[in-house]
Protein backbone atom coordinates (compact mmCIF):
# COMPACT_ATOMS: atom_id res chain seq x y z
CA UNK A 1 0.00 0.00 0.00
CA UNK A 2 2.73 2.64 0.94
CA UNK A 3 4.40 1.64 -2.33
CA UNK A 4 1.37 2.56 -4.26
CA UNK A 5 1.50 5.60 -2.61
CA UNK A 6 4.68 6.57 -3.16
CA UNK A 7 4.03 5.42 -7.10
CA UNK A 8 0.96 7.35 -7.27
CA UNK A 9 2.86 10.61 -5.60
CA UNK A 10 6.52 10.42 -8.29
CA UNK A 11 4.05 9.82 -10.73
CA UNK A 12 1.70 13.11 -10.01
CA UNK A 13 5.30 14.82 -9.53
CA UNK A 14 6.88 13.57 -13.00
CA UNK A 15 3.41 14.51 -14.68
CA UNK A 16 3.28 17.90 -13.37
CA UNK A 17 6.72 19.06 -13.25
CA UNK A 18 7.40 22.74 -14.94
CA UNK A 19 4.21 23.44 -16.02
CA UNK A 20 4.05 26.61 -18.41
CA UNK A 21 0.45 27.84 -17.83
CA UNK A 22 -1.61 28.14 -14.36
CA UNK A 23 -4.49 25.56 -14.38
CA UNK A 24 -7.67 25.62 -12.06
CA UNK A 25 -9.15 22.45 -10.90
CA UNK A 26 -12.86 23.20 -9.43
CA UNK A 27 -14.45 19.86 -7.80
CA UNK A 28 -18.07 19.66 -7.18
CA UNK A 29 -19.04 17.39 -5.04
CA UNK A 30 -22.01 16.07 -2.75
CA UNK A 31 -22.38 18.22 0.54
CA UNK A 32 -22.62 15.30 2.06
CA UNK A 33 -18.96 13.86 3.52
CA UNK A 34 -18.19 10.54 1.93
CA UNK A 35 -15.22 7.62 1.72
CA UNK A 36 -15.43 8.57 -1.94
CA UNK A 37 -15.47 12.64 -1.35
CA UNK A 38 -12.91 11.99 1.06
CA UNK A 39 -10.79 9.83 -1.17
CA UNK A 40 -11.12 12.43 -4.19
CA UNK A 41 -10.37 15.79 -2.01
CA UNK A 42 -7.37 14.29 -1.10
CA UNK A 43 -6.15 13.31 -4.93
CA UNK A 44 -7.39 16.15 -5.69
CA UNK A 45 -5.23 17.96 -3.10
CA UNK A 46 -2.35 16.05 -3.79
CA UNK A 47 -1.81 16.96 -7.48
CA UNK A 48 -2.83 20.68 -6.35
CA UNK A 49 0.32 20.54 -3.87
CA UNK A 50 2.81 18.86 -6.83
CA UNK A 51 3.22 22.05 -8.50
CA UNK A 52 2.66 25.85 -7.75
CA UNK A 53 0.69 26.05 -11.24
CA UNK A 54 -2.24 24.59 -9.98
CA UNK A 55 -5.09 25.60 -7.69
CA UNK A 56 -7.48 23.42 -6.56
CA UNK A 57 -11.26 25.43 -5.85
CA UNK A 58 -13.43 23.03 -3.86
CA UNK A 59 -17.07 22.91 -4.36
CA UNK A 60 -19.21 20.68 -1.46
CA UNK A 61 -22.75 21.96 -2.07
CA UNK A 62 -26.04 20.62 -2.72
CA UNK A 63 -27.23 20.25 -6.27
CA UNK A 64 -28.01 23.47 -8.01
CA UNK A 65 -29.40 22.87 -11.42
CA UNK A 66 -29.39 26.67 -12.25
CA UNK A 67 -25.55 26.75 -11.18
CA UNK A 68 -24.70 23.57 -12.11
CA UNK A 69 -25.81 24.34 -15.94
CA UNK A 70 -23.84 27.93 -15.66
CA UNK A 71 -20.84 25.81 -15.34
CA UNK A 72 -21.54 23.44 -17.86
CA UNK A 73 -22.01 20.59 -15.34
CA UNK A 74 -24.58 17.27 -15.77
CA UNK A 75 -23.81 15.25 -12.36
CA UNK A 76 -21.16 15.52 -9.48
CA UNK A 77 -18.98 14.39 -8.64
CA UNK A 78 -17.50 16.89 -11.70
CA UNK A 79 -14.37 18.70 -11.95
CA UNK A 80 -13.89 21.51 -14.79
CA UNK A 81 -10.30 22.07 -15.77
CA UNK A 82 -10.23 25.99 -16.51
CA UNK A 83 -6.35 27.43 -17.99
CA UNK A 84 -6.35 30.58 -19.22
CA UNK A 85 -9.70 29.91 -20.22
CA UNK A 86 -12.45 27.47 -19.64
CA UNK A 87 -11.82 24.69 -22.66
CA UNK A 88 -15.16 23.13 -21.79
CA UNK A 89 -13.09 20.62 -20.06
CA UNK A 90 -15.55 18.28 -17.53
CA UNK A 91 -14.52 15.46 -15.84
CA UNK A 92 -16.57 13.05 -14.39
CA UNK A 93 -15.77 10.59 -11.31
CA UNK A 94 -12.57 10.36 -9.56
CA UNK A 95 -9.39 10.12 -11.71
CA UNK A 96 -7.80 7.27 -9.74
CA UNK A 97 -6.68 4.60 -11.37
CA UNK A 98 -6.23 3.82 -15.02
CA UNK A 99 -7.61 7.29 -15.59
CA UNK A 100 -4.76 9.28 -13.50
CA UNK A 101 -2.04 9.57 -15.93
CA UNK A 102 -4.77 10.30 -18.75
CA UNK A 103 -6.26 13.16 -16.15
CA UNK A 104 -2.63 14.64 -15.57
CA UNK A 105 -2.08 14.66 -19.43
CA UNK A 106 -4.77 16.67 -19.53
CA UNK A 107 -4.32 19.44 -16.78
CA UNK A 108 -0.33 19.17 -18.81
CA UNK A 109 -2.50 20.16 -22.42
CA UNK A 110 -4.72 23.03 -20.86
CA UNK A 111 -1.30 24.63 -19.11
CA UNK A 112 1.13 23.97 -22.51
CA UNK A 113 -2.74 25.70 -24.04
CA UNK A 114 -2.30 22.70 -26.83
CA UNK A 115 -5.66 20.14 -27.44
CA UNK A 116 -2.78 17.59 -28.98
CA UNK A 117 -4.69 17.54 -32.18
CA UNK A 118 -3.02 17.33 -35.58
CA UNK A 119 -3.08 19.91 -37.82
CA UNK A 120 -6.16 18.64 -39.87
CA UNK A 121 -8.30 17.59 -37.17
CA UNK A 122 -8.04 20.76 -35.78
CA UNK A 123 -8.96 22.26 -39.32
CA UNK A 124 -12.13 19.64 -39.78
CA UNK A 125 -13.25 21.09 -36.45
CA UNK A 126 -12.92 24.23 -37.18
CA UNK A 127 -15.49 23.79 -39.99
CA UNK A 128 -18.44 22.69 -37.97
CA UNK A 129 -21.21 25.43 -37.68
CA UNK A 130 -22.54 24.02 -34.89
CA UNK A 131 -21.84 22.86 -31.16
CA UNK A 132 -20.93 19.39 -30.84
CA UNK A 133 -21.36 17.55 -27.43
CA UNK A 134 -18.34 14.97 -26.69
CA UNK A 135 -18.37 12.59 -24.02
CA UNK A 136 -15.68 10.09 -23.65
CA UNK A 137 -15.99 7.17 -21.26
CA UNK A 138 -13.07 4.95 -19.97
CA UNK A 139 -13.35 1.85 -18.27
CA UNK A 140 -10.53 0.06 -16.50
CA UNK A 141 -11.84 -3.38 -18.49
Amino acid sequence: MISALRDTAALVRDALRDLPGQVTLVSYTSDIESWYSHAERLLLESIAAASPQITLSLRADRWDARREAEVGIARTPAIVLLGDRDYGIRYYGMPDGYELETFLGTIRAVAERRSGLARDSVARLGGLRSPVHLEVFASPT
